[in-house]
Parts: structure tokens; sequence; C-alpha cells
């Protein structure tokens, strides 16, 4: 950077890039690439996320010794590749053995070497330094103090002509931390290199703090984020500049690998773009992309009821995947009107997927045969609505072994919550894409598809009650509130964490609330037991929120 004798000026490209988890030569061949396009913009220095090499969250590969040495020698030849330009990059560094965690347990970690997450500062095939990570999250979906040893100082880098302050993700959150250590140690220049997941309203957040550094240390600030889905995260991308004055003068692609190249000075502000039912839209479409992917599938299979939530799914699949590889599966009971094969049908042709239709009517009726004597006596109930389910989840498992699709179930986070979901049934599947997604969102979602492509969702679908279809003239309001009641009171326990009493106070039915808080505790199990889904909200089901099974825990309890 400034090589040859210039001012303090530099143009920096943010390499916002897709790395997967544990594949660290396919990771290297696309920081490579990406240094490439660099030096053909001109470029004086390129940063890229965090543990780049990598990918995010690696969890439990750090135990493997060869995984954090191989790491290392990606690390050296990315060195080695450098010639005439700044390289950034995001690693695992390794310091001295500990003792083990539990002497008398050998298995408990044992003599394993500190580790660190960490950023390398190259310039020109040389390292010139590497900062360790300061803060290490472990809340939501983080876990790094399992992982790493946080970093004891904080140092300014001579890159040139440049004083370089690097910071990691966490540390730029942190009032008083390493941003403005670095600013009064002489940094003119920081970077944050940052694998950060979306959940709604978050690109807002990270803007503002964002220009809230940038502005209060009088220093420009750089923050480079990952992109791409890992496992049940999204990580969409959306690297920003701010100048010293704290205004944006870069914003990186929603969901999107690319490098954004920037003058970190200049006045010449912009506005970060946000619309929340596109945000969302994208990041769905990427997790499921990433996800069947990366997972090594090419086609999914899924069951189109001629209802909204399957609607929804069938819509982001064949976004992330295309229409040859996304097959719909119609699987009508002796409960499913004829609108709602002839809505399958529709949204199939519109979509232009192949949709098979086999009825389970037969087979219904087999199994009321088979246990007809162990059931004398009783009358049609949720056991027998419940068969119907895990019929259709058992056909949706024989395709997918027989031709290698992955079931994608079509459950939304409403339905989850409260447990109006069946185990194996209609919960069966490797993917639950819209688990994360109330369905309040679920209509407001396909609102925004239609206007965006033209109608492609049939408006009796989006019109008609929602239903499970499993007995005569079913309603889920039978079972349930208006979900324009639900969502809301769902949204104050899970995402808010607020007790009963706390959301009955802002207005709410308090048998209502009763009800619905009592049907989310004690359904912990189910979901424990569902497929891994996306994160698109602040609390998703899954790892960021770690609730007993087991639990006699209640509001009134001593």
């Amino acid at each position: 950077m400034c090589r040859g004798g210039c001012v303090v000026k530099a143009r920096v490209g943010l390499a916002q890039i897709n790395p997967t988890v544990g594949d660290l030569e396919g990771n290297k061949r696309k920081i490579l690439r990406f240094i490439d396009e660099a030096r053909r913009k001109n470029v004086d220095m390129v940063v890229f996320p965090e543990l780049a090499i990598t990918g995010y969250p690696p969890k439990d590969l750090l135990f493997r010794k060869r995984f954090v040495e191989k790491n290392r020698l990606v690390l050296d030849e990315i060195i080695g590749y450098s010639s005439e330009i700044t390289v950034v990059v995001g690693f695992v560094d390794v310091g001295e053995a500990v003792e083990p965690v539990n002497r008398y347990d050998p298995s408990a970690f044992p003599g394993l070497p500190k580790l660190f997450n960490a950023a390398a500062v190259v310039d020109d095939k040389e390292l010139v330094g590497v900062q360790h990570k300061k803060y290490l999250p472990s809340y939501d979906v983080f876990d790094e103090k399992r992982y790493f040893t946080p970093a004891e100082t904080c140092e300014v880098f001579r890159v040139g002509d440049t004083r370089l302050g690097v910071t990691i993700c966490e540390d730029i959150w942190v009032d008083h931390g390493p941003v403005e250590s670095l600013a009064r140690k002489g940094a003119e220049l920081i970077v944050n290199i940052s694998a950060s997941p979306f959940y709604v309203g978050k690109t807002g957040v990270r803007a503002r703090i964002v220009s809230k550094r940038a502005k209060e240390n009088n220093v420009p600030l750089v923050y480079v984020n990952m992109v791409g889905g890992q496992d049940d995260l999204v990580f969409d991308g959306r690297s920003l500049v701010s100048n010293p004055f704290g205004e944006l003068v870069a914003v990186g692609g929603l969901c999107e690998e690319e490098l954004v190249v920037v003058d970190p000075w200049t006045r010449k502000k912009v506005t970060l773009p946000e619309n929340i039912l596109e945000e969302v839209f994208k990041v769905l479409t990427l997790g499921i992309r990433d996800y069947v992917h990366k997972n090594g599938f090419e086609r999914v299979v899924i069951g189109i009821s001629g209802g909204i939530d399957s609607a929804l799914t069938a819509v982001l699949a064949v976004e992330a995947l295309g229409s040859e590889n996304v097959v719909g599966v119609s699987m009508p009971s002796h409960f499913t009107p004829r609108t709602s094969l002839e809505d399958a049908e529709k949204l199939a042709k519109n979509l232009g997927i192949k949709l098979k239709k086999i009825s389970i009517k037969k087979i219904f009726e087999s199994y009321m045969e088979v246990l007809s004597q162990e059931f004398a006596g009783t009358g049609f109930g949720v056991t027998e609505e419940n068969i119907q389910a895990r019929i259709r989840g058992n056909i949706l498992m024989a395709l997918s072994n027989k031709f290698g699709y992955l079931v994608v179930s079509t459950g939304n986070k409403s339905e989850m919550a409260v447990g109006y979901t069946t185990l194996y049934g209609d919960m069966a599947g490797g993917l639950a894409a819209i688990s994360d997604v109330p369905k309040t969102m679920v209509y407001k979602l396909v609102e925004y598809i239609n206007q965006k492509k033209g109608g492609i969702v049939p408006e009796t679908i989006i019109k008609k009650e929602p239903s499970a279809e499993l007995r005569e003239g079913q309603k889920d309001t039978d079972t349930l509130p208006p979900y324009s009641i639900l969502d809301p009171i769902l949204h104050e326990y899970i995402e808010n964490n607020l007790e009963e009493e706390e959301i009955i106070s802002k207005g709410y039915n308090p048998d209502t609330v009763k009800k619905v808080v009592r049907m989310v505790d004690r359904n912990e199990y189910k979901r424990k037991q569902a497929p891994i889904g996306i994160k698109i909200t602040p609390k998703a089901f899954g790892f960021g929120r770690r609730m007993p099974i087991t639990n006699r825990y209640t509001p009134n309890s001593p």
C-alpha cells in the first residue's frame, strides 16, 4: 500500500466471499482468485472475512490437529501469492500447548494448544503481523469461548506508509474497545473482518455501529462480512465502509460474492438499501442453495398441498436450484378438497416443476383396517390425523432414498412453536426451509414474490383459510388463535423472552397467552427432533435457543 511514496490514502477491496467450512483447498482457490481480481483493479489492500480460510464456524473441527495445521499451510501459500498487494485474511492461529482441562479425564480436550481466531496482515509476500480476536462471543449461535483464547493486546501494523489497525467481528461491537484503543495508538485506517449471520433488521444495526465507531474515533473503518449458507446460518454480505465522518461510502451486495473497491476517505456518500422482504427472500434462497449444494445434493422433493407454506417453500427452492431440480408431490387423502389439488397443479405449472400425484387414501384405509381392533370404541381424532401426515412423510422419504432427493419440509415458525406439527410426518425431511418464518411473514413474502414475479402463486392459495386438511372441514383456528394474534405473542415470548404477565400487560387476552406459552413449552421435544432450519429472526429454534426438554419450570415456581 502506498508503495513508491504517496499520501496516506488507498484503494481498498472488500472481498465478501462464500467459503465452505472445512474446504481448505476450495477456500484457498477462492481467496487467490479474489487477490487476482484485486490486482487487476489496482487495489492496494484486499480484505477477506473472519476465518475465511477455514470457513465459519468450524466448531469441533478445531480439535483436529491436522485441520489446524493445514489451515496454517494454506496461509503460507496465500503469503507467497501476495506480491505487490496487501492482504488481510482470517485464519486460525496456534499458540503454546496448555494443560488438559481435566487431567484426570484425558478425553476432556487433553493438552491442546491455545487457538486464536486471527487475522493475518500480509504485504508483498511478507507476514507483517497477526491480530487475535479480543472479544469472543458465547451467546445465541456463538460458542467461541469453547475454542479460542482472547487477544491480550491490539497492535497497529505499518503497511507501506499507512498505520493499520485490525479488529475481528465482535471487537467492533464493544464500546471503548479495540477500535478506540487502535485509534489512540495512531491507526489511520481500521478494518474489521467479520462472519456476522443474518437476522431481520441486522443490516441497519451493523451500519449504525460501523458509522458510530468511525466517527467517534475519527478514522475510516472498513467492515468486510462473509457471504453464504452454513447449516442453519446465512451470512448475507452487505460489507460496509465508513469515512472518518461516520458517512457510509460503500455497501456490499446482499447475499452476493463480490469485490467492492473503495477509497475509505472519500466524501461520496451512499445509502444502505433496506427492504426486509427482499432480504428474507434472498437469505432463504441462498440458505437453501448452499445447504443443498454444500452437502452434496442436487435435487429436492417437496410435498405440495395447495397451501401457502408449501407454495412459498417451492418458490424458494426453484429460485435457489432451478425448476429442473425441484420435484413436487401431491398426496391427496379423503379430506383433500378438489380445489387444493387444482391449486397444487397451478402452482407446479407456474413454477415449471414436475408434480407427482400419489394418493394416500388406500394406504390410510389399510392402516385403519390393521388398527381397527386396537382402536375399537374410539372416535376419529388426532391419532388418525397424524397417521395421514406420517404416510406422507414416508412417501417423501421413500422418494428421497430411491432417487437421492433431499426432502425439504414446509412447516413455518408459528406451527413449530406451538407443536402444530407431526413428528415423522410433516416434520420429516433434511431441511426445514421456512421453520424460522412466522405465518404472518409467510403471507407477506408470497405477496412480495407475486409482485416481483407476476402472480406466480395462485391467488386462491393466498386467500384460502389455513388448514391441515386432515379431517373434514378442519381449520387452523380450531386449535390455534388467529395468526395475527398468535405471531405477536410468540415474538414476545421467544424473541423478546418476556414472561406471561409481561405479555398480558401489553393487552393480550390472558387465557390466550397462557395457552400459547403452554404449547410452546411442552413441544420442545418435537423441535429437538426437527430438521435444521434457516435462521432469519433474532431467536430461531436451534443452537441459539438452548432450552431443556425435561423442564418443570413455570412462571409461578417458587
